[in-house]
């Protein structure tokens, strides 16, 4: 037998649910006790009630009710507050009140995953608050010019940028471009926020592995830069760009695996051979290889827009160089197309590989060596850019990323996978 539960009340259960959350993270402090637990429950709850009242008796005024009342409960608390608080009065409270009114509303309409997305996120910012207060009072004025610089291009000239190549040759996108800035951008207060508080070896190789990831080439141009500033730090982030070298790799071929499983019997070797290599040479230079938590590194301000500048300008001439390529020897096949995309976007070059796989183009083989192609060529571009900023890095990093590459091609050629 089948239980028919009414909308209504799931709606209402996650509701209460909701509020109790926010109203836990408020009453965990007794200075706090303003709107707890059930307070926020019983409000939150109230939203889907109102919600069906509104929809099903065609009262559409009962909203309007039920936010005035959210809005009395939010300025009762505030008046509570300061009669017991005296001028320490803040406001958090009682915004958070009219917020989880808001969600209440939400969750009446049946936007679950919006709702609980949005009361996460809220419970985040309440309960750190301590540390967020703490970084504002540590923020210097450079800190902050940089961070509105960042938000001036990711809101406001990263939305108005033309999204079609400016260039007769439909080569340069220049949103694409700004995107590799703002990427860069922030390696750089990833490195600068890490290098803080992790020290400056370990915040280099936490930056490393976690922006490879994202984009393994700004990560590269990061590190590089970073060495020029002080000599100590050419050990510390060459292992941090062979992390992000790791880092590229696994998620190239996770892709490769996630969208067609079958690939997995085929690429697991030359993933082993390229992961396994890049793992061994940076376990050796982290053992052998000179490394402090003082890097002698200027951490006064975590961005460089010239340095950015110079990164995009650099992978405009990559982007460049692969298109070439692919003109030039694209009667070579996807393979070559595999290896000229790879310079600029290997992750692209995995889904491609799978969709002409899964589509029935080409055989598991050639899939694999697309994928593997479009690894080496990354690791072909971090070279030369690395090369470019500083050559210091050519032996602890350079040496083995281009080992690594081979690796990955002797897979192909030497027929761990047939092409």
């Amino acid at each position: 037998m089948v239980v028919d539960i009414p909308d209504l009340l799931v709606q209402l259960l996650v509701a209460v649910a909701t509020g109790a959350l926010i109203g836990l993270e408020r009453e965990r402090r007794e200075r706090r006790k303003f709107a707890g637990l059930r307070t926020m429950a019983l409000l939150c709850g109230a939203g889907p009630i109102t919600v069906e009242i509104a929809r099903t008796e065609g009262q559409p005024l009962v909203l309007g009710f039920y936010f005035v009342l959210a809005l009395g409960l939010a300025f009762g608390t505030a008046a509570v507050r300061a009669l017991h608080s005296g001028n320490d009065v803040g406001f958090t409270t009682s915004v958070t009140v009219f917020v989880v009114a808001l969600l209440g509303i939400l969750i009446g309409y049946g936007r679950f995953f919006e709702s609980t997305s949005i009361a996460i996120v809220t419970v985040l910012l309440l309960a750190e608050r301590e540390r967020l207060h703490g970084y504002v009072d540590s923020l210097t004025d450079e800190e902050l010019r940089d961070s509105l610089t960042l938000g001036a291009l990711v809101f406001i000239l990263f939305p108005i940028l033309p999204d079609e190549a400016i260039d007769p040759y439909g080569i340069v996108v220049l949103r694409d471009v700004l995107l590799f800035v703002i990427f860069v951008l922030l390696i750089e207060f990833s490195s600068y926020v890490l290098m803080r508080q992790l020290g400056g070896s370990k915040g280099l190789a936490v930056t490393g592995l976690l922006a490879g990831g994202a984009n393994s080439l700004a990560a590269a141009g990061v590190l590089a830069r970073l060495t020029n500033e002080s000599e100590d730090a050419v050990t510390a982030a060459s292992f941090a760009l062979l992390l992000a070298t790791l880092s590229m790799i696994v998620r190239n071929v996770g892709i490769a695996v996630v969208l067609a499983v079958e690939l997995a019997w085929l690429i697991w070797q030359p993933a082993l051979a390229m992961g396994g290599l890049t793992v061994a040479s940076a376990a050796v230079l982290w053992r052998t290889g000179e490394t402090t938590e003082d890097l002698g590194i200027d951490l006064e301000s975590p961005f460089s827009l010239r340095s950015a500048a110079k990164f995009a300008l650099a992978y405009v001439l990559i982007l460049l160089v692969s298109v070439g390529a692919g003109e030039l020897f694209g009667g070579v096949g996807l393979l070559a197309t595999a290896f000229a995309g790879g310079l600029v976007s290997s992750a692209a070059v995995s889904v491609t590989a799978v969709t002409v796989f899964t589509d029935g183009t080409v055989g598991g083989e050639t899939a694999v060596a697309m994928v593997v192609l479009g690894i080496v060529a990354s690791l072909c571009s971090k070279i030369v850019l690395v090369e470019f900023v500083n050559s210091e890095m050519r032996k602890e990093a350079v040496v083995p990323m281009a080992l690594v590459g081979v690796a990955g091609l002797a897979t192909v050629l030497l027929g761990l996978v047939v092409v």
